[in-house]
């Protein structure tokens, strides 16, 4: 706006100029004056489109995106609830053909107060510095590159409503991290990454729900800090088949907002993962053992020891004839999934172990993308443990989607 009076200003004064000395003056200098007024507005023009340019330019850099699910569980015996279960959105900018920026902001539970359950957090805050396809370096907050689901959490990526049970108690899904470190893919069969970051708060774990609670989610503590990392392979040059391992190593004396929890212990996870495909049938499994070097510093029953696997196949059953029209992207998957997980796998002498913390769960159900953006799933879930009592079976409906 300012330019724009100032443009006006100018020219107008020399329009004055014109008509002010029309009399008695050579058609030279009118034409000259007139000349002048002609270049000032090509030049205010010029400037407008670059002006336009570089906001767009600048536009150009973001990217948008988010996901979220929403779901109907159904216990036997006992609840029923109507869960949005979360919201994420996702931001990102690129500064420049090297340096990226990503974040995702969750909602879960679709209200947060005291008492309601409901979160609201930043999953991921990370820059990247791309240098080269074999070594590039990311700091902020991310993912630990722990099992399958931490890297493919979005619901159009897994089978099942809810996300798989040992991927909650024993490797805790989604587990954001702070810190730095460094990835890349040397090679078109191997990926790394590798991390330096913040370490639980080993006074949050407890013996039914393994380390899960140990996540610091607001201000990392770094007294006793982390390290982390995953290896992929892809022996075949179709990249049908990944093989993956992982590992966690780091102390547990860490609070939210610095300094110790007084849990002085260290923890370590190892995991191993993979993922096949081959014509219409997906299959992928997980395993992962943690260890605790000093439980006894840890609240009473946390197990020195938690262990759960996985295996689960899914398979396309939708006719081709079918996929056509508004269902040229649909498909149907059914899927069984088998887990055992045990959050007191080893315990201290003289402690107790709790049945109900040995578990078995079975998922049986279907996946029904309409598109590859958006899904819809259902499943019914047995559930065994060792106590004396098993938990209770649940049928979920759901919806996912990802743009």
């Amino acid at each position: 706006m300012f330019k724009q009076v100032v443009f006006g200003m100018a020219a107008g004064a020399l329009i004055s100029a014109v008509h002010g000395e029309t009399e008695g003056t050579d058609q030279g200098r009118i034409a000259e004056l007139e000349r002048q007024v002609q270049v000032l507005s090509d030049a205010f023009q010029l400037q407008q489109e670059m002006s336009v340019a570089e906001t767009m330019d600048l536009r150009s850099g973001f990217r948008f995106g988010g996901y979220g699910d929403i779901h109907a569980n159904f216990e036997e015996n006992g609840k029923s609830v109507f869960d949005i279960h979360r919201l994420v959105m996702y931001v990102g900018y690129d500064f420049s053909d090297w340096i990226t920026l990503n974040s995702e902001i969750e909602l879960e539970h679709a209200y947060v107060t005291d008492g309601a359950g409901g979160e609201i957090s930043i999953e991921q805050l990370y820059a990247d510095f791309q240098l080269a396809d074999s070594f590039n370096v990311r700091a902020g907050r991310m993912l630990a590159p722990m099992g399958i689901i931490n890297h493919a959490h979005e619901p159009t990526l897994f089978f099942g409503v809810e996300r798989p049970s040992v991927d909650k108690y024993i490797i805790p899904s989604t587990w954001s991290i702070d810190g730095v470190g460094v990835f890349g893919a040397p090679f078109g069969w191997l990926n790394y990454q590798a991390y330096v970051v913040g370490g639980l708060d080993g006074s949050a774990f407890s013996a039914s729900d393994g380390v899960r609670g140990g996540r610091i989610k607001e201000r990392g503590g770094l007294n006793a800090p982390a390290i982390t990392g995953r290896i992929d392979l892809f022996p075949f040059d179709e990249q049908d088949l990944r093989l993956g391992v992982s590992a966690y190593y780091g102390g547990t004396d860490n609070a939210n907002k610095g300094g110790g929890s007084g849990a002085e212990n260290n923890f370590g996870m190892y995991s191993a993962d993979f993922e096949y495909t081959v014509s219409r049938l997906q299959v992928r499994g997980v395993v992962a053992l943690g260890d605790q070097s000093d439980p006894e510093n840890l609240p009473v029953g946390v197990g020195e020891q938690i262990f759960g696997w996985y295996l689960e196949a899914g398979v396309s059953v939708m006719p081709e004839s079918w996929m056509s029209g508004k269902l040229v992207e649909a498909d149907i998957l059914p899927f069984v999934r088998y887990e055992e997980f045990d959050t007191q796998h080893k315990v201290l002498d003289g402690t107790v172990k709790d049945g109900a913390n040995d578990r078995t769960d079975i998922t049986v159900g279907v996946n029904l993308p309409l598109t590859q953006q958006l899904i819809l799933k259902a499943d019914y879930q047995f559930k065994y443990s060792k106590a004396a009592a098993d938990p209770n079976n649940t049928f979920n409906l759901g919806m996912g989607w990802a743009f």
